[in-house]
């Protein structure tokens, strides 16, 4: 079957790359940037953006997974217009082309946990307050109401995730990077936003694009709405504890007790929706933090 991965050169995209060409998938990509692999069929979109058109009338697909578009939460405080543009008016022009030249494709949706902003209460569940903190957030969200029009409107076969706080070798940002990148610079100690009593719910890579496989097999495509997390509550202190372990030298963390634009302060997933497909994390945070490391040390 055929498979099309949109960001297929991104963190979420190569590892969802790799996991559909082991599992029998020919797998179709496509990106902005260029590509050197030899192992899937790949488009680049940086001087025709609407090539894709052309691909989705060509090529009967079974499903496509859209990771493509900013995922900075930083970078759509600046530029809150560039933001929407890639994470939401992208979308409707792929669903659209989806509409009128491939109505069998499943397509999958990433969004974000960023949508919830601060939960009420926690486990957050799928039908909790939508409360975004960044434009990343609020566009994610707007992107979701597309999907789901597509779906009621025109019967467009798709199904949204809400990750939470995925990480991996090959992630070039975020928590873990920037914690290694300030450690290889200090002599003894540390600064990190917060107080390090925040709180997130981390799930390995390869559980997420495990996920994927299952809600592309399980699931209704229909609009629905799937948290892809662990279930399990980690501070920022003891994850980043956890990670420097992975390290020679001793470092002090200090956070600096200010909350940065943008982050939630506690994140903790009800997965039961996903669990009730099938869904189990099969890789803990303890061993996904040590082969992240262990992927930094062969960087340095």
């Amino acid at each position: 079957m055929n498979i099309l991965i949109l960001g297929s050169e991104g963190f979420i995209g190569r590892h969802a790359v790799r996991h559909f060409l082991q599992k029998g998938f020919t797998v179709h990509g496509c990106d902005i940037v260029g590509s050197n692999s030899a192992d899937y069929r790949y488009l680049d979109l940086s001087g025709n953006p609407k090539a894709i058109e052309n691909l989705f009338q060509q090529t009967p697909l079974f499903a496509c997974i859209n990771a493509s578009g900013n995922g900075d939460v930083g970078y759509s405080l600046k530029s809150p217009l560039s933001d929407f543009e890639s994470n939401v008016f992208n979308v409707a022009r792929i669903l659209d082309a989806i509409r009128r030249y491939s109505p069998s494709c499943i397509y999958m949706h990433i969004s974000s946990a960023a949508v919830y902003g601060n939960p009420k209460a926690l486990p957050v569940s799928e039908s909790a307050l939508i409360e975004p903190l960044s434009p990343y957030g609020w566009h994610k969200w707007m992107s979701e109401l597309i999907c789901r029009e597509y779906a009621q409107l025109y019967g467009v076969k798709s199904v949204i995730l809400r990750p939470f706080s995925v990480f991996g070798p090959g992630l070039r940002k975020q928590l873990f990077w920037d914690v290694h990148r300030k450690y290889l610079s200090a002599s003894d100690a540390i600064e990190l936003w917060g107080t390090g009593q925040e709180s997130r719910d981390f799930i390995y890579i390869s559980d997420l694009v495990s996920a994927m496989e299952i809600i592309l097999e399980n699931g209704s495509h229909s609009g629905e709405i799937y948290n892809v997390a662990s279930g399990t509550e980690t501070s920022v202190q003891d994850a980043v504890s956890q990670f420097l372990s992975c390290f020679e030298k001793n470092i002090r963390l200090n956070f600096n007790q200010q909350v940065r634009a943008g982050d939630p302060l506690n994140w903790c997933a009800d997965i039961s929706r996903l669990k009730g497909l099938g869904f189990k994390s099969k890789v803990s945070f303890g061993d996904g933090i040590s082969q992240v490391g262990t992927w930094l040390k062969n960087l340095s």
